[in-house]
């Protein structure tokens, strides 16, 4: 397998070099990356007085690096599972909802993500971290029950209870993304993970993608976060076998010598 990742990838870039103007289908995946703004590019509600969805379009020049990224995203998942559960991936410079700034979200089987190359935040890494997360929430959509939230909940601290969702955390300074070392006990990778049971599972997913030795450090060393890893890597190993621990630890470490 690690034979073909760097070939795949460079015929990957080999063909993008001639981008179409608005967007782009990966061939392997059949997802489509899309850089124009469209007419039902969002869901029609998303459009009312409260969500009030905002969108800046994403300068040209950035997009061939947003084909770069996801090409690399793209290669940590079985072709198969993009095929059946991902349709299309928009990329902007910026876009709010609810009047906060948002650095993805997804409905569906459709993921949005900001890529604003005047911010030093938004780097390749990050970019591409914010793709697991929001791609772990359109597979827990397309496999309802497999994956059991309740007991997921139970592995959190006694007594904890979850936020009102990522909108109110940002609004309260409650977004951050860092590890934050006094919540691992407890169960929490980052203040941001205790916004929502959702919002902790996408946290753990972009991380089993690209958090590196740094993140199954963590993992090895605190029990409740290490039962969450396991939890969620048995949801990603019932959409397919493939996709087991030593896949995750491997696959991080591949691409961290990249």
């Amino acid at each position: 397998m690690r034979t073909f990742i760097p070939l795949l990838l460079a015929g990957f870039l080999f063909i993008s070099a001639s981008l179409p103007r608005d967007s782009y289908i990966d061939e392997r995946t059949s997802t489509e990356i899309i850089f124009s703004l469209q007419e039902n590019m969002f869901p029609q509600h998303w459009y009312s007085k409260k969500i009030n969805a905002e969108v800046e379009p994403l300068v040209r020049e950035e997009r061939q690096r947003v084909v770069n990224i996801l090409a690399r995203a793209f290669l940590k998942y079985p072709e198969k599972l993009l095929r059946e559960n991902l349709d299309r991936v928009y990329a902007f410079k910026s876009m709010k909802f609810f009047g906060v700034p948002y650095g993805g979200t997804n409905t569906k089987n459709t993921i949005y993500l900001a890529d604003d190359e005047n911010n030093p935040g938004f780097t390749d890494a990050y970019i591409e971290s914010v793709f697991h997360h929001e791609l772990s929430s359109v597979l827990l959509r397309s496999y309802p029950g497999v994956f059991n939230m309740s007991a997921w909940q139970t592995i959190n601290s006694p007594g904890f209870m979850y936020g009102n969702g990522g909108v109110e955390a940002i609004l309260n300074g409650e977004a951050s993304m860092r590890f934050d070392p006094e919540l691992f006990e407890r169960g929490f990778l980052t203040r941001y993970s205790q916004a929502s049971p959702e919002e902790d599972i996408n946290v753990f997913a972009q991380n089993l993608f690209t958090g590196g030795s740094s993140f199954w450090d963590i993992v090895d060393e605190n029990m409740r976060i290490r039962k969450k890893a396991s939890m969620l890597i048995g949801f990603y190993q019932a959409i397919d076998p493939s996709l087991t621990e030593e896949y995750f630890r491997d696959l991080n470490l591949r691409f961290a010598e990249r």
